[in-house]
């Protein structure tokens, strides 16, 4: 389809216990490990297993760590959204990159950016480049980017990681579907 750019279809298997059949069948034990696997009695319900262990082990974070955001309006009160019909606005991107480098100034280690699109990401990033807001994050992170390429997309989320391991923070632009940052 010419007119939509990126067009992805997606076959998902919703039965998480066919998904799962195939490898209880090949391997004769199984570890499943998961920092989110809670309620932790639920998952042998739903993968139609008998565990012969289970175990939960508490944990705890010294700070929050994630501060998931969702905005519909940007600083000068004009309506922001990635529907389609609004992308490409202006305003809408240039609200984005503003948001953006507000909370590049006070997080002061890493901001995961997510985009719904490569071709979407792309001419954000260029807009941002051509408004100078890109520039303006770079004085405070370093920007790393998620390509469709794998192994320059691992060196990248390897490098963001770095820079928010040893105190520099950075922001890591991604395809909202692609990544797993943990």
């Amino acid at each position: 389809m010419p007119h939509i750019p990126d067009p992805v279809m997606q076959l998902t298997c919703l039965d998480a216990s066919l998904a799962i059949k195939p490898v209880f069948d090949r391997f004769q034990s199984v570890i499943i490990t998961s920092g989110t696997l809670s309620p932790i009695d639920l998952y042998p319900r739903l993968l139609n297993f008998n565990p012969v262990i289970s175990r939960s082990f508490k944990m705890s974070l010294t700070s929050d760590c994630i501060c998931p955001m969702v905005l519909t309006r940007g600083s000068d009160q004009l309506p922001v959204s990635t529907k389609f019909d609004m992308r490409g606005d202006p305003g809408v991107v240039r609200n984005y990159g503003r948001l953006l480098l507000e909370m590049v100034t006070a997080v002061p280690d890493g901001i995961v950016c997510f985009f719904v699109s490569y071709s979407y990401m792309d001419g954000i990033v260029n807009n941002w480049n051509d408004m100078g807001i890109l520039q303006e994050v770079m004085q405070h992170k370093l920007v790393f980017i998620e390509t469709q390429d794998v192994v320059e997309t691992t060196l990248a989320l390897d490098n963001y990681r770095r820079a928010c391991d040893c105190g520099r923070g950075a922001v890591f632009f991604s395809v909202a579907s692609d990544v797993e940052i943990l």
